[in-house]
């Protein structure tokens, strides 16, 4: 094979793996953007908000609901700056010039474990507040509770 060839196919080659990784890269970024602003009525976070919006919460069950999500408000923001703090070492650990796998790993786990701590303290959350609604509000929350996990 000649190597005006072997440049040609070499340069086709990488062309077409930009273009096709670029392509990728802005589908992606758009479905993920375009997902976010119109799938859903709601925002993770917000969810005492929209169970006031959308499910006719009575005095008597707010009384009982509130307390609950406090004390998940807090849990949730100290699992998330868990989950900042994961990602910063693993950030740091890979950018080093010989990657040390052991810390590569461990900085894994530790986000591997604090993503996992917050799923189940959502599904947890979901469950204890569910015991104060009734079937149809119930129902709105798994909804409401499985859109935002599927999310991201």
């Amino acid at each position: 094979m000649s190597s005006r060839l072997k440049w040609m196919l070499i340069s086709v080659f990488f062309s077409a793996t930009l273009a096709g990784g670029t392509a990728w890269l802005v589908t992606d970024w758009f479905l993920h953007r375009h997902g976010e602003s119109h799938a859903h009525d709601h925002a993770p976070t917000d969810l005492h908000a929209w169970m006031h919006e959308h499910l006719d919460i009575t005095p008597e069950q707010h009384e009982k609901l509130a307390p609950l999500e406090d004390e998940f408000e807090k849990l949730r923001l100290k699992l998330k700056e868990e989950i900042r703090q994961a990602d910063v070492a693993l950030a740091q650990t890979i950018r080093e010039p010989k990657v040390d796998e052991a810390a590569m790993n461990a900085a894994l786990d530790r986000l591997n474990k604090a993503q996992g701590a917050l799923q189940r303290a959502t599904l947890e959350h979901f469950f204890v507040m569910k015991r104060y609604l009734r079937p149809a509000q119930a129902g709105k929350l798994l909804e409401w509770t499985h859109d935002s996990l599927t999310r991201d």
